[in-house]
């Protein structure tokens, strides 16, 4: 049950900030692995990258269409999944072992006490009600929502075929799972489900990520071919270079005078490279960032 909570939680988080997601959207747990939380940084990395733009520029469309009873109301709502939402955190701090004690054994999961219990479901019950509010709500836009979401669908393939790719291994589901349509499957197809696209701020800032670099690489491991996604955060020169697992510069793989502020995208062939570990070095006027990925 906290599991599904704070996942919940989280993918009510999205909704509310321009946060970047799973999307993996999955809250940690004691069965998450080291190997598996990079990628899931990733995949939210992409979603914010990505995704949320796209999505959040359609959703701006409906928001004329919307009246203005019904945006008040939605500002109520959001502001109630937040309060829900540091809630939250809060029993989810709470639950965490200390260091060194035998809940504190990877694999483990900790014994709620009966006012724990009571807090997770109290919590789980006011998502409910308010989500429910936000369903009936989006009932009344359906034709426009279903409008505006379809005129996505070309970029879909793409999103859940790169999400797919940052999944950690032998979970794909991670993105959508194998043969569902994306609409259906997995976090990406909550975010465009009606209720969540009516519930998401399309008038939220763009929250900055200083704790995580917003470049990612996938696929990853790759084979032959890989992208490198990076964000320029002061428009200027900009340079990318490949290295080896010891910091060698093998080659320059992009070397631009300037490069405008915002998302770029790096196509790179890795064919010729041995099996091994790798570096992108990208240098910007910001500063220097190096983004591991395998080649196999």
């Amino acid at each position: 049950m906290k599991t599904t909570l704070l996942s919940v939680l989280f993918f009510c988080g999205l909704l509310l900030t321009t946060a970047p997601a799973s999307f993996a959207q999955t809250a940690p747990t004691s069965q998450t692995t080291a190997t598996a939380a990079p990628a899931h940084h990733e995949a939210r990395a992409y979603v914010r990258q990505n995704v949320l733009p796209a999505v959040r520029e359609q959703r701006r469309q409906l928001e004329s269409q919307l009246t203005t009873a019904d945006r008040a109301q939605l500002a109520i709502y959001r502001n109630q999944l937040r309060e829900v939402r540091v809630q939250g955190r809060a029993l989810r701090q709470s639950l965490r072992p200390a260091a060194g004690t035998a809940a504190a054994t990877p694999g483990t999961r900790p014994t709620l006490t009966e006012a724990q219990q009571q807090q997770v479901q109290q919590l789980r019950t006011e998502t409910k009600g308010i989500m429910a509010n936000v369903q009936q709500m989006a009932q009344r836009y359906t034709t426009d929502i279903n409008r505006l979401t379809h005129a996505l669908k070309p970029q879909q393939e793409k999103w859940v075929a790169d999400l797919r790719a940052l999944a950690p291994a032998g979970k794909p589901e991670t993105a959508a799972r194998p043969g569902r349509h994306p609409r259906h499957g997995g976090a990406l197809g909550r975010l465009l489900r009606p209720t969540a696209f009516l519930l998401l701020d399309p008038n939220a800032p763009a929250r900055a990520d200083k704790a995580r670099s917003q470049s990612l690489v996938y696929p990853n491991p790759a084979t032959t071919t890989t992208e490198l996604a990076y964000e320029v955060t002061k428009a200027g020169a900009v340079t990318v270079e490949l290295l080896d697992g010891r910091g060698n510069t093998l080659r320059t793989v992009a070397q631009d005078s300037k490069q405008d502020k915002g998302p770029h995208t790096l196509a790179v062939e890795v064919a010729d490279l041995p099996a091994g570990t790798y570096f992108f070095k990208i240098t910007t006027r910001a500063g220097a960032e190096t983004r591991r990925f395998v080649k196999e």
